[in-house]
């Protein structure tokens, strides 16, 4: 077990070395995001990213937090990654992330930040292409050119999956306009990575406009939009019309999902005539093998939701390097757990994600 060749599904790069003005068009470098010298809050178009104060507040900014270096270092991360055991990553954004890039109002300046974003990440990967896996971030707001980049992204830049928002502008994961997207992602074999950004603009996470506490809008914003979203690609259809599509919902964690899936379950039996164009209970698509939940290490509630969920739903993810990551020490917690058993562990820690990413 000590040498099982592990693979984090969501790992994160910090974008703060990139030369947007450089990278983007002529005709948008004069809307390049702005980051202040020693900050984590970008300025773009007038607004600071994420939001540093008042209802939904984003991540604050603390002086004396350093981020790992291998997070825009990539010979780095390949060291940080042989000291915490893991053999491929899978990597997200930090900043610039799916719901800030989708909030924006000038569609031409998201799709060409996406690009750029893609572009700056795949280079970053460059460094080792088996070990450093992109994941490509997309303007949802303006769903051709997300389908462009999306194929751009997959065929020419080498990534393994598709970013996107729990939600655009309010707009659900079921709504109509996405499904060109939908078409595309199938067509591309590749899945669709649910990961939820907090303190964006126009796309504030749920709940998270009742509170500018970043205690709560990070408690409360990650597993409530995940939980929207589930509710959305299951019980709304998408999965029904899309079925080689692959999602997987990260960073909130697996435990709430067997009680959802109940909840919806229930909810189809008693007012399946409100989807009449729902043909099998939501959580049907989950064991059909549709979806994939992210785990923390340290999560208690993992045998409960392999049992009711059998072994091939859970992926682990160490969360590199944001604030409550457990780097070193994320796989190891999960190798010496003694209420997980070694099938369980080589599936967690390698196979459902190996599966997932077509690795």
């Amino acid at each position: 077990m000590e040498q099982l060749k592990v693979i984090d599904a969501d790992g994160h790069v910090i974008e703060r070395v990139v030369d947007w003005e450089a990278r983007l068009d002529p005709s948008l470098r004069h809307l390049a995001p702005k980051m202040i010298k020693g900050e984590l809050i970008w300025h773009v178009e007038g607004k600071p990213w994420p939001l540093p104060s008042g209802p939904g507040v984003g991540l604050p900014f603390y002086p004396d937090r350093k981020f790992r270096e291998g997070m825009f270092d990539p010979g780095l991360r390949l060291q940080d990654m042989d000291l915490e055991g893991i053999d491929q990553a899978v990597l997200f954004g930090s900043v610039l992330d799916a719901m800030a890039v989708s909030a924006l109002q000038d569609k031409v300046l998201a799709a060409g930040l996406a690009a750029a974003y893609n572009d700056w990440l795949a280079e970053y990967c460059a460094a080792d292409p088996r070990r450093l896996k992109g994941v490509a971030l997309l303007p949802m707001q303006n769903i051709p050119a997300a389908v462009a980049e999306a194929r751009r992204a997959v065929t020419r830049r080498g990534m393994v999956a598709l970013l996107a928002a729990p939600n655009v502008g309010g707009r659900n994961l079921d709504h109509p306009e996405f499904e060109p997207l939908y078409q595309a992602v199938e067509d591309l074999d590749v899945p669709l990575c649910i990961h939820v950004g907090l303190g964006r603009y126009g796309s504030l996470a749920a709940g998270t406009e009742r509170f500018d506490n970043y205690f709560f809008t990070h408690l409360v914003g990650h597993p409530f939009e995940q939980i929207i979203a589930l509710a959305c690609m299951t019980a709304g259809g998408v999965l029904e019309r899309h079925p080689r599509l692959r999602v997987v919902f990260l960073e909130a964690g697996c435990s709430w999902v067997p009680y959802w899936l109940e909840r919806l379950d229930e909810h189809y039996e008693v007012m399946h005539t409100l989807v009449p164009d729902l043909p099998r209970r939501p959580s049907e698509y989950v064991r059909r093998g549709q979806c994939c939940f992210s785990c923390e290490p340290e999560e208690e509630g993992i045998p409960y939701v392999l049992e009711r969920l059998g072994e091939d739903v859970v992926l682990f993810a160490s969360d590199y390097a944001h604030f409550d990551s457990k780097f070193p020490k994320s796989v190891k917690i999960i190798l010496e757990r003694e209420d997980l058993s070694p099938s369980a562990k080589r599936k967690i820690l390698r196979e459902n994600a190996a599966r997932l990413y077509r690795l």
